[in-house]
């Protein structure tokens, strides 16, 4: 009897088995594999490290090769930088891909060598070296690519950029900050090839959100440390405040946070925000010359004239956020342009006359 029944359920279940079977052979259903590190994880620390994110799935488009695509939205998120902004360059500054020191130094940027730089000596700059100096000589394309967005991150006349959203800001920082003429605007040829050259193919589209998804903030970064509602300035980042000043949008934030009232006071010296007003009356608490590990986000950072601070009356801004290893990142205006910027700073950029920071909630 045992028998007969079990050989009778075999007789009833297996053709359900092999309909199963069946139906998962023609549906792709298989058991599911664990997720492997897509190499998002990588973030810039400040230093020059060889690695970049993999991403496999990014595609060329038009004139644009899938290496030469997954290099650039790579780097970007890297960097927190705009790949259509990347590949502009690319192709604007190498001829895409074909000019001399694209060919013979892997150098897709324009990128000149300096002594001590990380990498040797390359061709001799314009033709028959009549722009003066040499190009930087890179081993590969991926290295090309890495040391350019570092260079983007890491100098303060181009690191407006990082974390930036719009390809025509980051553009005319670029321009301004050495990739042509200092006095560039929207019509000038750089800006408008570059840009031609983005909507075109239109690369926004294509790669920017995919790099912003996988954006990295810096590492120990505390956006939340102090009084001071810093996401007022996230609201304005792009836009003209006031004068399009630096002291213009301090004065915008301290107001928006029940401080004194810095526009008409006849004040002008960013440097000395920290001694010109009774701040203690408003709840507000001024520490001057601080350490790094006084920073806190939410405050205000009064500069000394030097470094980023290239007059005598010194600059202002906000910090957003700080990391480590003397590293923080600032909302400024009149950094880039006379509108308001993201930028990665450090203890070294300028000397910190003071920081005034909101203690009364």
């Amino acid at each position: 009897m045992k028998k007969w029944l079990i050989a009778s359920l075999l007789f009833t279940v297996a053709p359900l088995l092999i309909l199963i079977m069946s139906i998962a052979l023609v549906f792709g259903i298989q058991e599911e594999e664990p997720v492997q590190p897509s190499g998002d994880s990588i973030a810039f620390t400040g230093e020059f490290t060889p690695e970049l994110p993999a991403v496999p799935d990014i595609k060329g488009t038009g004139n644009f090769s899938d290496e030469t695509a997954q290099l650039a939205v790579a780097t970007a998120i890297k960097y927190r930088l705009l790949p259509s902004v990347i590949l502009s360059q690319f192709a604007y500054e190498s001829e895409w891909g074909r000019s001399h020191s694209a060919t013979a130094d892997n150098n897709f940027f324009g990128i000149t060598w300096f002594e001590g730089c990380p990498f040797p000596k390359g061709t001799a700059r314009g033709i028959g070296g009549s722009e003066g100096g040499w190009y930087m000589r890179f081993p590969d394309a991926k290295t090309a690519f890495n040391y350019y967005g570092y260079m983007v991150a890491k100098q303060s006349n181009f690191n407006a950029c990082v974390g930036n959203k719009s390809p025509g800001e980051c553009l005319l920082i670029l321009g301004r900050g050495g990739y042509a003429a200092a006095g560039i605007t929207e019509t000038s040829p750089y800006y408008t090839n570059c840009l031609a050259i983005i909507q075109s193919n239109r690369l926004s589209e294509q790669y920017d959100q995919v790099a912003i998804s996988r954006w990295l903030e810096l590492p120990g970064l505390d956006p939340i440390i102090g009084n001071g509602k810093i996401a007022v300035l996230e609201s304005v980042l792009g836009s003209k405040v006031g004068s399009g000043q630096c002291y213009a949008m301090t004065a915008y934030y301290v107001r928006s946070q029940g401080g004194p009232e810095l526009d008409g006071s006849g004040k002008i010296y960013a440097s000395q925000i920290g001694n010109d007003y009774d701040w203690s009356s408003y709840g507000w608490k001024v520490i001057f010359n601080p350490t790094f590990e006084q920073l806190k986000a939410g405050d205000v950072i009064n500069w000394g004239a030097g470094g980023i601070a290239i007059t005598q009356y010194g600059h202002t801004g906000a910090i957003a956020a700080v990391g480590t290893n003397g590293n923080f990142v600032t909302y400024e205006q009149n950094s880039a342009g006379e509108f308001v910027t993201k930028h990665n700073r450090s203890m070294q950029s300028a000397p910190i006359t003071s920081i005034v920071r909101k203690i009364k909630k």
